[in-house]
């Protein structure tokens, strides 16, 4: 009883808070707001009194106060945006703006993590929000195109995850063969269509690349090497890239910006009497 009688006692003082600001009672409403801050909040209170303070602070002209209060409901809610007037839906843009990066590269990351993880759905849900959060009209050009290599890699988990999240169609029940009254004839043995062929077998038709982007050397503090380096992929019957292996490395983080790219690479699969099958490609790096 006395926790739900808390409760309540918070609610109306989330309540009393929004009727004070309605009244141009901004100082009042703020000194509720700070005794609600010490009682037990749920997640959604929490977010109503960001927001509510938020309000007030910029009603009151307070606008480092404010800003501080604005960051706090974007991290808690990066899609929210308040039905106000111009000025507070701009201040609202601008902490957004700035903030939206920060959030997107916080959501791929957890992504990653759950994805490395194995758990397919928590990882879709990080990483299609993190791509949610790109494509928001308040990001500029600018914050945009610096989140450009995490959406290529966040767009390229998410279809992985989803592949593994999605569970293989029910396999039919074969029927058993009848009784022959004589000896079957030789048979001929069935090609294996779900091997990994590499292009050495006849009849194979090699794929086709439609996206194969190498990443920079950005590491400006060492010089670009006079080494070759041998990329292994395996790909897919559906034109993405299943596993990647350096076979020959050149350096240690540039080898990990090529295992992370190879994500977004595309082809159209190899094909083998008209059907899709795996083949594995090796592809040489020398930088000129």
């Amino acid at each position: 009883m006395l926790a739900c009688a808390s409760a309540v006692a918070a609610q109306e003082s989330v309540q009393t808070a929004q009727a004070l600001y309605a009244s141009a009672s901004y100082d009042e409403a703020l000194a509720v707001l700070d005794r609600v801050r010490d009682q037990p909040l749920s997640p959604s209170e929490v977010l109503t009194m960001h927001q509510q303070r938020a309000l007030c602070l910029l009603a009151l002209g307070r606008a480092k106060d404010a800003d501080a209060a604005i960051t706090a409901v974007v991290e808690a809610d990066p899609t929210y945006r308040p039905d106000a007037s111009p000025r507070v839906r701009q201040a609202f843009r601008d902490v957004r703006a700035r903030v939206l990066p920060r959030v997107v590269r916080t959501e791929y990351s957890e992504g990653r993590r759950l994805y490395d993880a194995a758990d397919w759905e928590g990882a879709l849900a990080h990483l299609q929000r993190a791509l949610l959060l790109v494509a928001d009209s308040d990001l500029g050009d600018a914050e945009r195109a610096e989140l450009a290599d995490i959406k290529v890699l966040a767009e390229g988990f998410a279809t992985l995850a989803l592949k593994a999240n999605t569970p293989p169609p029910p396999e039919e029940p074969v029927p058993a063969p009848e009784p022959e009254p004589a000896p079957p004839a030789p048979v001929v043995p069935a090609v294996d269509y779900d091997r990994i062929f590499d292009g050495t077998e006849a009849g194979v038709v090699a794929p086709v690349t439609i996206r194969q982007d190498m990443p920079r050397w950005t590491h400006g503090t060492q010089q670009v090497p006079r080494v070759t380096g041998l990329l292994e992929v395996v790909i897919a019957k559906d034109g993405v890239v299943e596993s990647a292996t350096m076979r020959q490395r050149i350096a240690t983080f540039y080898d990990r910006l090529v295992l992370e790219a190879v994500l977004a690479w595309r082809y159209r699969p190899a094909q083998l009497d008209g059907r899709p099958v795996r083949f594995r490609k090796t592809i040489k790096i020398a930088f000129q």
